[in-house]
C-alpha cells in the first residue's frame, strides 16, 4: 500500500506524522480485533478479521521502513502524497503537529469516524486536488468545498471557536449552514463549543472529544451516546 492508501484506510490527514500512524494502527488494530470478537454474523467477522490482519501487516512494513522506496506508507512522513498539494501556510504546520482532538461522525445509520483536529486553525470541507482541509467530508452532498473553520484556541479545558462566514470561508458562508448541539439557528457569527458538543455539517453530525485517551475508547463512548437532534436543511 501506497502513503495515501494506508491514511485513508487509517482514516488519517495527510499531514499525519509517523507518530500519528503508529498511535492510529494500534488503537485501530484494538477496535478491529473487538469488532471481529463481537460480531453477529461469520460474513462480518470475516471481514474485521482481514481488517486486523491488514494492521498487523502495515506495522510489520513499518518496522522496516527506513530506507524503503517512496511508495513505502510510512517514508518521508511530513511530505504529502504525491496526488496533493500544500498551499496553506497552517497544514504545513501541522504536519509535525499531534492532534488535540477528535471529531468522531455520530449520524444515524452511518459508521462511526473520526478526524483530527490540530491547535489553532482547522478547515472543514470537501476534498479536492488543489486545498487541504484538516477536516475533510466528501460523503455529503450538503457540503461545501469551504463549509466552516474551527480554531482551536485552548487545550485545558477544551475550547473550540467555530466560524461559517465569508471571511474564513474563501468569500461566502457555506450553502447549507453550521448547527451547533442541534440549534435549528444556522450559526451567523462565532460561537465557543467545548467537549461533547456536537456539530452539524450538511447532514453529517460530529461530536467533540479531547484527544486524552486512546481513539479506540473514545468511538466506543461515542457510539453508546444518544444522538443528538439532527437539524432538517432547507435545501430549496
Amino acid at each position: 500500500m501506497t502513503r495515501k492508501e494506508v491514511l485513508e484506510f487509517l482514516e488519517l490527514p495527510e499531514s499525519s506524522t509517523d507518530n500519528d500512524i503508529r498511535i492510529r494502527m494500534n488503537d485501530k488494530l484494538t477496535y478491529f480485533q473487538r469488532l471481529s470478537e463481537n460480531a453477529p454474523n461469520d460474513f462480518l467477522r470475516k471481514l474485521h478479521t482481514s481488517n486486523t490482519e491488514k494492521i498487523k501487516t502495515l506495522q510489520i512494513e513499518m518496522l522496516g521502513a527506513s530506507g524503503a522506496s517512496n511508495n513505502n506508507p510510512v517514508k518521508n512522513s511530513h511530505s504529502p502524497a504525491s496526488s496533493y498539494q500544500y498551499q496553506e501556510p497552517v497544514a504545513q504546520a501541522q504536519s509535525s503537529a499531534t492532534a488535540v482532538a477528535w471529531l468522531v461522525r455520530h449520524t444515524e445509520n452511518q459508521s462511526a469516524k473520526t478526524f483530527p483536529i490540530y491547535f489553532g486553525k482547522n478547515y472543514v470541507g470537501r476534498g479536492n486536488q488543489s486545498t487541504n482541509y484538516s477536516v475533510i467530508i466528501n460523503d455529503d452532498p450538503y457540503v461545501s468545498r469551504v463549509h466552516a473553520m474551527l480554531d482551536v484556541v485552548a487545550i485545558n479545558p477544551l475550547q473550540i471557536v467555530v466560524y461559517d462566514e465569508a471571511a474564513t470561508n474563501g468569500g461566502k458562508p457555506s450553502k447549507n449552514g453550521t448547527y451547533i448541539n442541534g440549534d435549528d439557528r444556522r450559526l451567523s457569527k462565532k460561537v465557543t463549543i467545548r467537549e461533547n458538543d456536537t456539530i452539524q455539517i450538511g447532514m453529517t453530525k460530529l461530536i467533540v472529544r479531547l484527544n486524552n485517551t486512546s481513539i479506540h475508547k473514545i468511538v466506543q463512548e461515542v457510539e453508546e451516546s444518544d444522538y443528538m437532534k439532527t437539524v432538517v436543511i432547507d435545501i430549496f
